[in-house]
């Protein structure tokens, strides 16, 4: 057997697989490793979120990440909710996470994500 190890968990669920050898998995995931990290680019500090600008339509916008990990471009500057539909409501907590406030007090200012937004976007969706 070559001198593989396997616990006693691993060879009860193994199905009657044979064991995996340590050296084929450190290979795939280093070629998996590899490919992901030339595919990253820089990730902005949601707490430090500058200014940038959508390139679709070239407008001023700012990047934070959801609570779920996501990224989203949000517009510059406040709205009224009341003029904004419920589900496209964002505030931006202390450490520049973006929240979904879902539907809120009408009196109340929301941020709103730029996608929602963008004239690029919405000439390629009429076309």
């Amino acid at each position: 057997m070559l001198g593989r190890a396997v616990c006693a968990a691993c060879e009860k669920g193994s199905g009657g697989r044979e064991p995996v050898v340590l050296a084929e998995v450190l290979a795939n995931a280093a070629i998996e490793l590899g490919s992901a990290a030339r595919q990253l680019r820089a990730v902005p500090d949601p707490r430090t979120s500058g200014g940038t600008f959508c390139k679709r339509c070239g407008a001023a916008a700012e990047w934070h990440r959801t609570v779920r990990g996501k990224w989203i471009l949000i517009e510059p500057g406040e709205r009224v909710v009341g003029s904004v539909p419920a589900g496209k409501r964002w505030r931006i907590a202390g450490d520049g996470t973006a929240v979904n406030l879902g539907s809120s007090i009408p009196t109340d200012t929301c941020r709103i994500s730029h996608f929602d937004l963008c004239p690029a976007r919405s000439a390629a969706a009429v076309a």
